[in-house]
C-alpha cells in the first residue's frame, strides 16, 4: 500500500533490503539517488547527511530516532520523520507476552519438554499485581490499557504527565524511585535521549523488589547492561524480558545463559499490521514533505520553519 500510494503521487519507488546495516559509502551512493527514504533503525551519521546532496526527508519507520543524527539532518535541510502510534499495539502485545513468559517459566518449560525433561515449574500469577510503567506515551498507554485488562494496579513515572488519562485509568505517577520500588512487574518506554542513558542503573535496580521482574522494549542504551547482569547474578531482581540491548544483535552476553531472563530480537514493534501501518505513515510523511506540507511526527521542526 505504502508503495501504491507513492507510485500514485509519481514516485520513482527503489527497494534496497539490507539484513544488517549498509556500510557507508554505499549508502550515501543510495541516497545521492533519492529525494526521500524510508528506512528503519540503520545509523545515519554525519559524514552521511553532510555528503547527500538531494535528500529531502528520512521517513523513519516507528518512534526512536537515536540512530539518526538529527543536527546534521537539520544542519542539511534534511526533515526527520517518525510515526507515533503506529506500533504501540505492537509493542504492548509483546511487553505483555514477555511478563507472562517470565511469570509462568513459558520459554523454560519448552526448552525443559524438548530436551526430554518433565521439570514443571511454579510461577506466579500477573492478575492483580503492580505494575510500573516508565514513560506514559503512546506506547506505555497501550501498556497501560492491557494491565488494566489483568486488574493490575498501575503506577507511572514521566516527565510530562497525561492526568486526564491517568484518572481515567487509575494510574498513580510517582518519582522513579518510588515506582521502582512498589512495582512487581517495571515496563521501559522511553526514547533514547542525552538525559534517559543509563536511566536504569545499578542504584535504581537495586530499588525493585526482589522478586520485581523488568521489561525492556524501548531501547538498550536505557538500562545499564552490566548493572542489569550484576542484579540478576546476585539476585536483586526476579528476572527480565529484553527485546533491546546495548549493542544489536547481542553477542557474547551473559544474558543469553540466564534462565531467569527472557530474550527477543528487537521485535516487539514488528508485526505484519504494524509494518503496513508504519510503512503507510512514512509515505504519507514524505510526500507531505514534498508538497511543503508539514509532515506528521516530524522530530526537527526547525526545518520545516525553515523552508518556509
Amino acid at each position: 500500500e505504502a508503495v501504491s500510494f507513492l507510485k500514485k503521487h509519481n514516485c520513482k519507488v527503489s527497494l534496497n533490503y539490507f539484513k544488517q546495516a549498509p556500510m557507508e559509502d554505499e549508502l550515501i551512493g543510495i541516497l545521492n539517488q533519492a529525494d526521500g527514504l524510508i528506512t528503519s533503525s540503520f545509523p545515519y551519521s554525519e559524514r552521511v547527511l553532510s555528503t547527500v546532496g538531494r535528500l529531502k526527508v528520512i521517513a523513519r519507520t516507528g518512534v526512536g530516532f537515536d540512530a539518526i543524527d538529527v543536527d546534521a539532518a537539520t544542519e542539511n535541510g534534511i526533515c526527520v520523520t517518525i510515526t507515533p502510534g503506529a506500533n504501540s499495539d505492537s509493542v504492548a502485545d509483546h511487553v505483555i507476552g514477555l511478563m507472562l513468559s517470565l511469570a509462568r517459566y513459558i520459554p523454560r518449560g519448552d526448552r525443559d519438554i524438548r530436551s526430554g525433561h518433565w521439570l514443571p515449574q511454579v510461577g506466579i500469577e500477573v492478575c492483580r499485581k503492580t505494575l510500573g510503567i516508565i514513560g506514559l506515551g503512546s506506547i506505555g498507554k497501550c501498556v497501560a490499557r492491557r494491565g488494566t485488562g489483568f486488574e493490575m494496579k498501575l503506577l507511572a513515572y514521566d516527565l510530562y504527565q497525561d492526568t486526564i488519562f491517568a484518572a481515567e485509568h487509575d494510574i498513580v505517577y510517582l518519582p522513579l524511585d518510588g515506582l521502582l520500588a512498589k512495582s512487581d512487574f517495571v515496563s521501559v518506554h522511553l526514547p533514547l535521549l542525552p538525559e534517559t542513558v543509563g536511566l536504569l542503573g545499578e542504584r535504581e535496580l537495586k530499588l525493585m523488589k526482589p522478586t520485581a521482574y523488568l521489561i525492556n522494549t524501548a531501547r538498550g542504551g536505557i538500562v545499564d547492561e552490566d548493572s542489569l547482569i550484576k542484579v540478576l547474578r546476585g539476585g536483586r531482581i526476579a528476572g527480565a524480558g529484553l527485546d533491546v540491548f546495548s549493542v544489536e544483535p547481542l553477542d557474547q552476553s551473559p544474558l543469553s545463559s540466564m534462565d531467569q531472563v527472557v530474550l527477543s530480537p528487537h521485535v516487539a514493534g514488528v508485526t505484519e499490521e504494524s509494518w503496513a501501518r508504519m510503512a503507510f505513515q512514512s509515505a504519507e510523511n514524505i510526500i507531505q514533505v514534498f508538497q511543503e506540507q508539514k509532515p506528521f511526527g516530524l522530530v526537527n521542526q526547525q526545518v520545516f520553519q525553515d523552508k518556509r
